[in-house]
């Protein structure tokens, strides 16, 4: 069986569809949540992740966050140097979008070639991750199934954008399949990150992708003077060719 593993697409869905044009022929999508936010393609996101049969899905900390901005309103009135992609995306989506965000799980489990997994976005509300197998047994007994005994059990967390799998013993793992859309500051690498679990073998995989639109977008949003500067300066790091998410915005960046 063929599992694969994304989280954080972010509005992102030039890169989820290089991700799922590279992985043809999988049995189970899983995805740790953060489908929106920081990206210029909500609705085109979501109908792709919806269009997937049988998907195991969760909620992310943003998914969470745009429900709420949603509901409230607030987007409708924010412009200017107030303005983010929070509210670009709130202003995009229908109420069939936010529906469907807000009635993901917060945690999910599933079986694959006898393998049990959890799937949730964060470990706890910050950055932290499991650190011991104490903390393996805990979250796993709170949040997930029973499970055979000798069966591998493997947790897998979004929410950092960091790829990678930890091993705290033989049947406790962790795995982070990494951003779709992008990385950290630290981290100038660029491509859709995303993992692949086949026969219970774990693979850890990139894919390039076209960021374009992602950087046009900034560009207009950046001519009109319509949005935080910060937020922008994140995109042109992202997606374009800033050395930081906090350079200065620069004259290149406006074609001149």
């Amino acid at each position: 069986m063929k599992v694969l593993v994304i989280s954080d697409i972010h509005s992102n869905v030039w890169a989820l569809r290089e991700v799922l044009r590279a992985e043809k022929g999988f049995d189970l999508l899983v995805c740790a949540g953060d489908y929106v936010d920081y990206g210029v393609a909500p609705c085109e996101t979501i109908a792709l992740v919806r269009s997937i049969p049988g998907a195991v899905l969760v909620r992310g900390n943003h998914d969470k966050l745009l429900t709420e901005i949603y509901e409230s309103s607030e987007y409708r009135t924010k412009k200017g140097h107030d303005f983010k992609w929070s509210h670009d995306n709130c202003l995009k989506m229908s109420d069939g979008d936010v529906d469907f965000l807000r009635a993901l799980p917060i945690h999910k489990s599933f079986e694959a070639d006898g393998v049990y997994y959890m799937v949730q976005h964060q470990y706890k509300n910050d950055y932290s991750t499991v650190e011991c197998r104490f903390q393996f047994d805990q979250f796993w007994t709170e949040h997930a199934p029973a499970v055979p005994d000798g069966a591998r059990r493997c947790m897998i967390f979004g929410h950092s954008h960091r790829q990678a799998v930890h091993w705290l013993s033989g049947d406790r793992l962790w795995l982070n399949p990494g951003s779709v859309s992008y990385r950290r500051p630290d981290d100038p690498e660029k491509t859709a990150q995303y993992a692949v679990i086949e026969n219970g073998e774990i693979s850890l995989r990139q894919v390039p992708y076209d960021a374009s639109a992602q950087l046009a977008a900034a560009k207009e949003y950046l001519e009109k003077d319509a949005m935080m500067e910060t937020e922008l300066q994140d995109f042109f790091f992202f997606f374009g060719s800033a050395k930081t998410s906090r350079d200065p915005l620069v004259r290149k960046e406006r074609g001149e």
